[in-house]
């Protein structure tokens, strides 16, 4: 006698069908644009990051470079300035995208003796950034 395997279990259950290559090239796809659209954010993020550095750099220079003059230099006398430079690269010079300009306080404000210096860095990439430091210098006499 002659055993015979039943039909269905001759069958090999290797390989994919279709439809389960199908869902699995789809699930790729996703998972792809998902990594591609998070890196894209994450660059933009980056590149915003080193824009606000620059800012704070260019902003801390102009005010270590006010707070350094003498005594009643005519470059802190109370009034509102801009960089002649503008729009300034991150290293300083001109031709960039950022704007610096800063205010010196009227005499004795806030106490006397002193001025009240603000240094304010802007620049445009898909929106307007502000970034502001200030710091006090002292006047050449008491009260100002």
């Amino acid at each position: 006698m002659c055993s015979a395997r039943p039909r269905s279990a001759r069958r090999s259950a290797g390989g994919f069908s279709l439809l389960e290559a199908v869902a699995a090239t789809a699930f790729l796809a996703v998972a792809l644009m998902a990594f591609a659209a998070n890196t894209i954010w994450l660059t933009h993020d980056e590149k915003s990051a080193d824009s606000t550095s620059a800012a704070h750099a260019l902003a801390q220079q102009k005010l270590e470079q006010l707070r350094s003059m003498p005594l009643g230099a005519a470059q802190v006398a109370p009034n509102s300035y801009t960089d002649p430079a503008n729009p300034l690269r991150a290293d300083g010079t001109g031709g960039g995208t950022f704007s610096r300009t800063w205010t010196v306080s009227a005499n004795d404000s806030p106490t006397f003796g002193l001025r009240t210096v603000t240094v304010r860095v802007s620049w445009r990439d898909t929106r307007l950034h502000v970034t502001t430091l200030a710091a006090y210098i002292r006047c050449s006499t008491i009260p100002c």
